[in-house]
């Protein structure tokens, strides 16, 4: 396992857990509709890591709700099912932003929005075919 599989791993999915189960108890009416609506539907994201430009690891996130029930590293596949299809998201994002994201935990258990839409220039979304 290399370094950037060991932050996915224990960084990363912990922290991710640890922040969806936060707000689920915060807003359990909303987030509770959206965690039923994604159990069962093999919903998985993908994350490519890069380190000055060039892809340092992908990683398939498997969902279950909104909990990341498996990671495939070296894998980059994505599907969210919705009422109209299935799209096919993943995120890029430089390793070192990453690192930034973990360092503030505190601030997306607080201020989830705010503090995602500070990291948003940072990272880029696409879309495989």
């Amino acid at each position: 396992m290399n370094e950037v599989d060991a932050l996915i791993k224990e960084k990363v999915v912990p922290m991710r857990k640890r922040l969806v189960e936060g707000l689920l108890q915060k807003h359990p009416h909303i987030l509770g509709v959206v965690d039923k609506y994604m159990t069962g539907k093999n919903n998985k994201i993908g994350v490519r890591i890069t380190e000055n430009g060039s892809t340092v690891g992908e990683y398939t996130f498997n969902l279950s709700g909104l909990q990341v029930s498996d990671v495939e590293y070296g894998v980059l596949s994505s599907g969210l099912h919705h009422p109209f299809g299935i799209i096919k998201p993943y995120l890029i994002i430089e390793k070192d932003v990453m690192e930034k994201v973990l360092n503030e935990e505190y601030s997306f258990s607080i201020e989830p929005i705010a503090t995602t839409l500070k990291f948003m220039p940072d990272l880029t979304i696409k879309f495989l075919r």
